[in-house]
């Protein structure tokens, strides 16, 4: 009996394996074409036949094209700005919003709470035009603060935090409030701590989302001095040649700051998604 059941365990393990190894395959291929040396043409080894760093240092310092104090370094610098200012505001309005909607009672309570979380259900493409021009007529374009301002605030942050805060008794801010704790101290000093988990999973999702953001950069920026490191990559693409070493290099340094994030908050992201799953 019990080697049938180490058995079963070694198949259950060997086809883990299998189905981890094929869906990390498409990274471990970018790492190893990012430490071959550059030839301009695409690789598909698995394993490097020479083990280099230029195109790293090269990548780095790339494009120059048009401005040369523009690299792909300034463009990653850009993502950094973009993507903690975003995260940041994101946290702090979502966390108050949802404070308020499960702990306050306020006239137009539930129409705020089902606005908010109508905007699930709204596809980015359909609102990308009035809101391109609401940044236009705040004199937002080209510049990094129509990359950020527009995303300060979401509807799904705001129902995770609501759903977190219900769940969390209300004696403790009764006997705060006994205290003398004002509700901004409350929310800050008290409850705020208690959502540990689900900050660290809007953390990981906001930075995500803001650090691959594409299609609205793509719209709004022209100057690439401001534009972000996804836009930055597709410099390596030349008409008539791709460079692969430096294309690959520059992905993995796009790539390491949210794979660093996700090892940092690991522990907390399972307990955030659960977190009030249950609660009303």
């Amino acid at each position: 009996m019990e080697k049938t059941s180490k058995f079963r365990l070694f198949i259950k393990y060997l086809v883990l394996f299998f189905f981890s190894f094929f869906t990390l395959l498409p990274l471990l291929w970018m790492v190893t074409t990012s430490l071959e040396p550059d030839k301009g043409l695409e690789s598909y080894s698995l394993i490097p036949k020479k083990v280099v760093f230029d195109n790293y240092a090269e990548a780095w310092n790339y494009p120059r094209l048009y401005d040369p104090d523009v690299t792909l370094g300034t463009m990653f610098l850009n993502s950094l700005i973009v993507s903690t200012l975003v995260t940041l505001s994101s946290l702090l309005f979502d966390s108050m919003a949802g404070y308020a909607l499960a702990r306050k009672n306020f006239p137009g309570k539930t129409v705020l709470f089902w606005a908010a979380l109508s905007t699930l259900m709204v596809p980015f493409y359909v609102i990308v035009i009035p809101m391109y021009l609401i940044t236009m007529k705040l004199g937002l374009l080209n510049t990094i603060p129509g990359l950020i301002i527009p995303f300060m605030a979401s509807g799904f942050g705001v129902f995770l935090f609501r759903q977190t805060f219900i769940g969390i008794p209300k004696e403790l801010e009764d006997a705060a409030r006994m205290d003398g704790a004002g509700d901004f101290y409350i929310y800050w000093k008290i409850m705020l701590p208690l959502v540990k988990p689900t900050v660290a999973t809007m953390t990981i999702f906001k930075v995500l989302w803001s650090w691959n953001m594409f299609f609205w950069p793509l719209l709004i920026i022209q100057d690439y001095s401001k534009m972000p490191i996804n836009l930055g990559l597709t410099m390596f693409r030349g008409q008539n040649i791709t460079r692969w070493g430096l294309l690959t290099a520059g992905m993995v340094i796009a790539i390491l700051p949210i794979i660093v994030l996700f090892l940092i908050l690991q522990k907390w992201f399972i307990r955030g998604l659960t977190a009030g799953a249950v609660k009303g």
